[in-house]
């Protein structure tokens, strides 16, 4: 039987593959799984493309029940040259988003998790923290620093 760990684990190489074209963005790994089988998958391409989610959710083409979609960096909660990700997951029915990290983009900081908990979605946070940290913690703080410098490139 898998476990959560797995999933993200695979959530993380996902993640890997976004660089450097998600740059300035952070680079996110989204698996989507359904009865322990993973149904697509995908990472944050090109600012102002698709965020790892919704990369995922474009390759899906049967119905999205029964879905729980493991996101290395949590699902952003606002629409910048993208739709949110958070609004997105509701919509189209996905029932447990598990974390590894809240994003610490003040724009977002939680209220990505809020939305998805308030639409009823089931939240697991801080799967396989530790491991996706090391590998994003570098690229929150550019992004972070980014949004500082008020260039506005980070969504």
């Amino acid at each position: 039987m898998a476990s959560h760990e797995t999933f993200m684990a695979l959530a993380l190489l996902e993640s890997q593959k976004a660089l450097p074209a998600c740059l300035p963005n952070p680079p996110v790994g989204c698996v989507l799984v359904r009865n322990e089988q993973i149904v697509a998958s995908g990472y944050t391409r090109a600012p102002g493309e698709y965020h790892a989610e919704a990369d995922a959710l474009a390759k899906i083409l049967e119905p999205m029940t029964g879905l729980t979609a493991y996101v290395t960096l949590e699902p952003c909660s606002f629409h910048g040259r993208t739709p949110s990700c958070a609004d997105e997951l509701i919509k189209q029915g996905i029932e447990k988003v598990v974390v590894a990290l809240l994003d610490p983009d003040p724009r977002n900081n939680g209220r990505g998790l809020k939305k998805l908990c308030q639409a009823g979605v089931e939240v697991v946070q801080g799967v396989y923290a530790e491991k996706v940290s090391e590998f994003l913690e570098t690229y929150l703080y550019q992004a972070d620093s980014d949004l500082k410098s008020n260039d506005g490139s980070h969504e």
